[in-house]
């Protein structure tokens, strides 16, 4: 059985994607991020631990901004009750 390449560049993929029906779009899309998705959370764990490294956080003040947050959320919900 013989074999073909085709070499074709990005936005020829994006045009022809671009003819493509929406459902057929989604389908592409989906498997693209699932395809994606260590990588993309990989990403973001690490942009999150360099946040902490240079500007870490203490448990006293996470438990400040929890008790602001409870505060507040009782604050509405007794508002909302009168």
């Amino acid at each position: 059985m013989s074999k073909v390449t085709i070499e074709i560049d990005r936005r020829q993929i994006e045009y022809a994607i671009e003819q493509l029906p929406i459902t057929e779009k989604i389908e592409i899309l989906e498997g693209l991020a699932k395809g994606t998705r260590e990588e993309r959370w990989q990403k973001l764990l690490s942009k999150i631990r360099k946040r902490y490294n240079e500007n870490p956080i203490s448990d006293v003040e996470i438990n400040q901004i929890c008790e602001k947050v409870r505060q507040g959320r009782y604050e509405r919900k007794a508002k909302s009750s009168n």
